[in-house]
């Protein structure tokens, strides 16, 4: 397992290589003149010209790309806001815990609500419960999350005024319509999947005989048939958490939370592109190990998957049958 991790360690270099790649060239065809940003419409063109070279964009694509990927990778410099004149990585750090508790609760959301939902849904197939669960799951990915948002402040902080309408002050209460909106569309998806995968499960022969045997309903459904449908739900499960993480663009800022996502938003609007990339590294970087840790679980969850490595691992030391015997 320590090898398995460390392979997939190695892997997240050329994946966050091409993600800075991408995100660095996004960045340079965008239109727009950072220096015109910063200088302001009443700049000259000899002091547009001279902000330019100072911030070296008037080099080449080629050269600037290596510059950046040199700082990046090699000096683990993320480099310094055009805006603000600091360290991108000190901005995104101190923003950093509003976002991760915005996608924390929101990922706590769709697991706690969703797979019951789903496991609900696939033990009353074709019942009420079934029916009123999909119609939810179908409301909730049709919805955009920014609509949501609106809607929700609308009625719960205009209207009813019970929870504050923006901000980070009244604390967990502040984060309470912004994880609803964020997650309603995962919560959906992984009521969705789990419904599905629960009802391939339950009709399988196996599940069939365990019934037989008069084990009861509670024990069929925990013990044997749960565990067997967990794969396809921890798959959603790590595939919601860059969901919600990108969705925190939005909804930070609809709820003018302090997070990564107003960092990137507010960035974008000043051309201050150093902070957008950074973010994009840092959402990018977070979202690859959530998935090494999906990956990880996998092989806790399903002995199959390990025993399929143990297996290749077992091929590889032992010695080829016809080697052997030609040696003999």
């Amino acid at each position: 397992m320590i090898r398995y991790i460390g392979k997939r360690l190695l892997w997240m270099i050329p994946v966050m290589l091409g993600i800075a790649i991408l995100i660095f060239s996004i960045m340079y065809i965008c239109p727009g003149e950072p220096a015109q940003s910063l200088l302001g419409p009443s700049a000259t063109a000899v002091e547009l010209a001279a902000k330019r070279e100072e911030m070296g964009l008037n080099d080449p694509y080629i050269v600037r790309l290596g510059r950046y990927l040199y700082d990046t990778f090699i000096r683990f410099d993320l480099g310094t806001s055009y805006k603000f004149g600091t360290s991108v990585f000190a901005g995104l750090m101190e923003r950093k815990q509003y976002t991760l508790v915005v996608a924390l609760l929101c990922m706590a959301l769709q697991v706690f609500v969703g797979t019951p939902l789903g496991i609900m849904a696939a033990t009353h197939h074709n019942g009420l419960w079934d029916r009123v669960s999909m119609f939810l799951a179908l409301v909730g990915v049709s919805i955009p999350a920014f609509w949501l948002a609106l809607m929700l402040v609308l009625i719960f902080a205009v209207n009813l005024g019970w929870l504050p309408t923006s901000g980070v002050a009244n604390g967990i209460a502040s984060f309470i319509l912004p994880c609803i909106a964020n997650s309603f569309a995962g919560i959906a998806s992984q009521a969705r999947h789990t419904r599905s995968s629960m009802l391939e499960v339950i009709r399988s022969d196996y599940i069939v005989t365990a019934k037989a045997k008069g084990l009861s309903s509670k024990t069929v459904l925990f013990k044997h048939a749960l565990p067997n449908a967990l794969i396809p739900i921890i798959t959603i499960v790590g595939n919601g958490m860059g969901m919600m993480l990108g969705g925190t663009v939005i909804i930070e800022n609809v709820f003018a939370i302090p997070g990564v996502g107003r960092y990137m938003t507010d960035a974008i609007t000043a051309r201050d592109y150093p902070v957008v990339m950074g973010g994009v590294l840092i959402l990018g970087l977070i979202f690859s190990l959530i998935m090494l840790l999906v990956d990880i679980v996998y092989a806790f969850v399903d002995p199959r998957i390990k025993a399929q490595y143990e297996g290749k691992k077992k091929a590889k030391k032992a010695p080829d049958v016809g080697t052997a015997k030609g040696g003999a």
